[in-house]
């Protein structure tokens, strides 16, 4: 298969999707911690969020205004 050549231009785009999961704790008292700490898509430093490239104010306390996640009202699991 021939490599793409880009020197006209591009005609259009491909675009690929992903779904991802990302679990967060609840201890044995019920108490969640839904936190961008949690997150591994948190960067290394722990200032950027690596789904949305955004900045993360309070990283160990919140999730961020924009985080990308949907959350599931009342969702319960059994550590699976």
């Amino acid at each position: 298969m021939a490599k793409a050549n880009f020197d006209s231009g591009v005609k259009s785009f491909i675009t690929g999707e992903c779904t991802i999961t990302v679990r967060f704790p609840v201890d044995w008292k019920d108490r969640a911690d839904v936190s961008c700490i949690q997150c591994p898509y948190l960067s290394s430093n722990e200032r950027m969020c690596q789904l949305n490239k955004q900045p993360v104010q309070y990283p160990k306390q919140y999730i961020g205004w924009d985080c990308p996640l949907e959350f599931k009202e009342g969702e319960e699991n059994d550590g699976e």
